[in-house]
């Protein structure tokens, strides 16, 4: 398969996925939530060897990388750097999922009082939405180019 289809197929999983969960708090819940976010970790991670793959001067070895640091990589070319480094910002994809993650892995301390917003389906959609129209703006510039 090719770095797009693949990227197509995880992306078409998270979907896939997120209609599964409930925001219970059940075990199974939180398995299906981690199995969104690892599916959308693997569809930027074949996204970025996708679009990797299609630049002239691209990242040697880049497909030995993770997800993170594969975009982070592709932050540092010029003729793409902006699209990439506004998804590394603090409201950007990358933090987004990162923070989502980290909830469900990370044990609450019930003496402290935590102020952030817990993981939802509106969350998730956002996240959904910032990274397929990141994706649509990247491959369309890239095509046309």
């Amino acid at each position: 398969m090719e770095y797009r289809e693949l990227s197509n197929l995880y992306l078409d999983l998270s979907k896939e996925i997120l209609n599964k969960i409930n925001f219970e708090g059940s075990v199974r819940d939180n398995q299906n939530q981690l199995l969104f976010i690892t599916c959308l970790e693997k569809s930027i991670s074949y996204f970025t060897d996708e679009i990797n793959s299609t630049l002239i001067n691209g990242i040697p070895n880049i497909e030995t990388f993770c997800f993170s640091e594969k975009w982070l990589q592709l932050s540092k070319i010029d003729t793409i750097k902006n699209i990439f480094i506004k998804e590394i910002e603090p409201n950007g994809l990358l933090v987004m999922m990162e923070k989502s993650k980290q909830k469900l892995i990370n044990v609450n301390n019930d003496n402290l009082i935590v102020t952030d917003e817990p993981n939802n389906l509106k969350k998730y959609n956002l996240i959904l939405d910032k990274y397929k129209d990141t994706q649509e703006l990247l491959r369309k510039m890239l095509d046309e180019c």
